[in-house]
């Protein structure tokens, strides 16, 4: 396991004086990154440049969210690994000790150079280091589309500040885009993300969103009309 510890200011917070949930992600995405880097069997492949790593999923539940000033602790650690994807386990704690939010993620190693996965060598993916997944109801990577249309919203440009050092849109930035799309102050308990395929800077994003009772889901489709991301908000 590894344990990063984190103190909540100003810039974690929104105009409702409550954390972003993209700061969520943000937490959880460095606790992971820590986690990578330090492994003995990937941290050499991340550090060299070799490999890459792309979010496939993500599903957080959220808690009481951290207030301002108070510290954190963000906890990571893989559960699984099929040597061409991996699934990891990821919880913010709270100074009191309550669960604040938690999350299931999929994801995989990629080569830098082709941007294709990397199937890991059965004697490289048993030295890796697993823990038993957290308590959580884990929900289908698949997330399904109601049968009626969508509501097209207006598009958004993919911009520079919003990429990682992998040069496409972090994940974390598509909940601040999502978070645009839903209901001003929706008390949100779930979010789950499925990413399809990467938005470069400059590239359009169509968004489209699919209201029913207790949930939203919004989709990011490019503009050959492919749905690349798909994100479900459980109120």
């Amino acid at each position: 396991m590894t344990e990063i510890n984190r103190e909540l200011h100003y810039s974690h917070f929104g105009a409702d004086s409550k954390m972003r949930r993209s700061a969520v992600i943000d937490f959880m995405q460095d606790c992971c990154t820590v986690s990578r880097q330090n492994d003995p069997v990937i941290g050499p492949m991340m550090r060299s440049g070799e490999a890459l790593l792309y979010v496939a999923y993500r599903q957080i539940d959220l808690g009481e969210l951290p207030r301002y000033r108070e510290k954190v602790k963000v906890r990571t650690h893989l559960f699984e690994s099929r040597r061409v994807y991996g699934k990891r386990s990821t919880v913010i704690i709270g100074e009191d000790g309550r669960l604040c939010a938690r999350s299931y993620l999929i994801s995989t190693l990629v080569s830098a150079e082709t941007r294709k996965p990397l199937n890991l060598p059965p004697e490289v993916n048993d030295r890796l280091e697993l823990a038993p997944p957290i308590e959580m109801e884990y929900t289908d990577r698949k997330i399904r589309l109601p049968a009626s249309e969508g509501e097209v919203c207006a598009p958004f440009t993919a911009l520079r500040c919003q990429a990682d050092t992998n040069g496409h849109i972090n994940n974390a930035r598509y909940a601040d885009l999502a978070d645009e799309l839903i209901p001003a102050g929706a008390e949100v308990k779930r979010m789950r993300f499925e990413y399809k395929a990467s938005f470069m800077p400059g590239d359009k994003m169509l968004p489209a969103v699919y209201r029913s009772e207790g949930s939203d889901i919004i989709t990011f489709s490019n503009e050959a009309g492919i749905v690349c991301s798909v994100i479900e908000y459980i109120y």
